[in-house]
């Protein structure tokens, strides 16, 4: 649920971001005045709400169904809270894909899209599916995406402020009128980084919302907690051979004309898996979320909160109706996170302490261009040796990954993981370069990093789904950005060539390169060339 409604909002952005670039070139090109350029930013805001959810059509893969064609208890579910809360019967569809995802969008609410995956029918039970379906429609009842449209307008317009000030300020004759443009240009853009981050702030406030409409109309906050468990954190059982055959026959049986298992949606949802796992990975899985310092600065930029934070919400709202909370987690770490954080963090901004420190030296040794080139290099082939550890990739299983707390986006540890490909990272995106890996213990993402991006895209369109459903051996880096995730090195596949992934070794040679480059020009300087 938190990948794919992100992951959306992402090519929403760039489709729309290149429009507003080139409409911006545009106005600079003729010379056009702030007025004109407002108009134009809140054209493109109007056009992305106008045309967005048909864009979200077209680019996913999505079969319109009648929910009763799927769960007739769920279908019922959703017709009685619309009908007590005054909303249109949503939409819905299914993406087929064993990636557990739902989301929902629309214009207004009579014209509301909710979709789910087959994977997230397939891995809760009857109770959490309501949970989720209930969370989506809360958003459809509190009008969220009409709000965060109109809340995406005021960063366009304080950078519109920020960039005719910049330039009127060029244009300007008098110095002290130029002090002034160039005061409002600052304040503008201080204004618009932080307007941003209050529109991410808005939108993690509308999830904790929509929990909560889920939490009153079901009547079940458990239910919820649960199912983001399974879906964040992608500790499920996968199915028995029992259940795929099941699921075999009904598909094969559909050929045949016997009956459609579509029609005979319930029968078919109660061969799936029921995602059966025990509470205390549950609990370990939650601690990176509370205790990590790491999470606290990836919330930030995130449009959803931490699911750990989510589900401590839940356990509240679970206690004032009375329930016992399914997960008793305590919020006070064992140990302090922080040193940990401080290594990562000076890890990670290496390159840049290189340049500023190759810099600092060309001041002092003049001419000697090549010193922020080497600091850079230095700097840059130190994080990634530090971000890509090179030792035994130990055999292990997804539901003892999640439970690591020391780990971080550059913070990784060799691993091996065995199991199967469900679906894409992005369910219905036909270019989507990352899988999902499923063992017996749980379900991850698996990232495919090349180089080139045009390589990874490649992949996604003529390679990536020919991989479903086969057996792979992945060998690579778990790192934890703001949700587990396994980066290939490279991986055994059943019936197929290996995949290879050479972005590590490519960060290496660029290094190399660079430091290369700036030995010369320095050994150049040194000659009296």
């Amino acid at each position: 649920m938190l990948n794919l409604a992100f992951r959306s909002i992402i090519v929403l952005a760039l489709l729309f971001g290149i429009l507003f670039a080139i409409g911006m070139m545009a106005v600079s090109y003729y010379g056009l005045g702030f007025q004109w350029a407002v108009l134009f930013a809140l054209l493109v805001v109007f056009l992305q709400y106008l045309i967005g959810p048909f864009i979200m059509d077209w680019i996913y893969k999505i079969s319109w169904v009648n929910p009763k064609d799927i769960d007739e208890d769920l279908s019922q579910f959703i017709e009685k809270i619309c009908r007590e809360k005054g909303i249109p019967v949503p939409r819905f569809g299914i993406i087929e894909d064993g990636n557990p995802n739902a989301f929902t969008y629309g214009h207004h609410p009579g014209d509301s899209r909710l979709v789910v995956t087959r994977g997230l029918l397939e891995i809760l039970d009857r109770e959490e599916r309501k949970a989720v379906v209930g969370h989506e429609l809360g958003h459809i009842y509190h009008w969220d995406f009409v709000v965060m449209t109109l809340a995406s307008a005021i960063p366009l317009i304080l950078f519109l402020i920020y960039d005719f000030a910049i330039r009127g300020r060029r244009s300007s004759d008098n110095d002290k009128g130029s002090g002034a443009i160039a005061m409002v240009g600052l304040a503008a853009y201080i204004a618009y980084i932080i307007s941003q981050y209050i529109v991410l702030f808005l939108s993690r406030v509308r999830e904790y919302y929509a929990d909560q409409f889920s939490s009153q109309v079901t009547g079940n906050p458990n239910g919820l907690a649960s199912s983001l468990v399974k879906i964040a954190y992608g500790l499920a059982k996968a199915p028995s051979e029992d259940e795929k055959k099941k699921s075999a026959y009904a598909m094969a049986s559909r050929g045949m004309g016997i009956f459609d298992p579509h029609a005979a949606g319930a029968l078919a949802l109660n061969s799936a898996a029921r995602g059966s796992f025990s509470t205390g990975n549950m609990v370990a899985a939650m601690r990176w979320d509370l205790w990590n310092p790491w999470a606290l600065f990836y919330e930030l930029a995130s449009t959803h909160p931490l699911p750990a934070k989510r589900i401590l919400l839940l356990e509240k709202e679970a206690k004032f109706a009375g329930e016992a909370p399914i997960y008793n987690f305590s919020e006070t770490p064992p140990e302090s996170y922080w040193d940990e954080f401080i290594v990562d963090f000076i890890m990670n901004y290496l390159p840049l302490t290189g340049i500023v420190a190759g810099a600092i030296a060309l001041f002092y040794l003049h001419g000697f261009f090549g010193l922020p080139l080497i600091g850079w290099g230095i700097g840059y082939l130190l994080k990634i040796l530090y971000a890509y550890p090179r030792g035994e990739f130990k055999p292990v299983k997804v539901e003892s990954l999640v439970g690591v707390v020391k780990v971080s986006a550059i913070r990784a540890y060799p691993v091996q993981v065995e199991g199967t490909v469900i679906g894409r990272g992005i369910p219905g995106i036909m270019w989507s370069k990352d899988l999902i890996l499923q063992d017996e213990t749980g379900f991850i993402p698996i990232i495919y990093k090349q180089p080139i991006g045009i390589w990874e895209f490649l992949f996604g369109l003529t390679k990536a789904g020919s991989l479903i459903g086969k057996k792979v051996k992945v060998k690579g880096w778990y790192r934890r950005p703001y949700s587990p995730m396994l980066e290939i090195w490279n991986a055994e596949v059943e019936d197929e060539k290996p995949l290879k992934c050479y972005f590590y070794g490519f960060q290496i040679f660029l290094s190399v390169v660079l430091i290369v480059l700036g030995a010369l020009l320095c050994l150049v300087r040194f000659a009296g060339f």
